[in-house]
């Protein structure tokens, strides 16, 4: 199981055995006039860190990331690139990770 730590929220690529679940969590930043391919994955975890402060939790378990592709976007010309996150809100022990 990979885990990574930002700004002292821990992000699970899996399932710790005794995580307590909050909520589920989908994060994407898809600006329509910015310039979100120039964006990186901590960016997208900025916003879950606040997320996770705001829930009462520690980690963002089951966490899933990558970037995609805007249909409508293309036609116009305009950015098509967006980052997505998503995972559930938890409140993990660090030591089983």
């Amino acid at each position: 199981m990979y885990s990574s730590n930002y700004n002292g929220v821990y992000f699970v690529e899996g399932v710790p055995p005794s995580a307590q679940v909050i909520r589920e969590i989908n994060t994407e930043i898809n600006e329509f006039f910015g310039q979100s391919q120039l964006k990186n994955l901590d960016h997208v975890k900025q916003l879950m860190v606040k997320a996770v402060a705001a829930a009462g939790g520690n980690a963002v378990i089951d966490f899933k990331y990558g970037q995609k592709s805007s249909f409508w976007k293309s036609l116009l010309g305009l950015d098509d690139v967006l980052w997505y996150a998503s995972g559930k809100i938890a409140v993990i022990d660090p030591a089983e990770l």
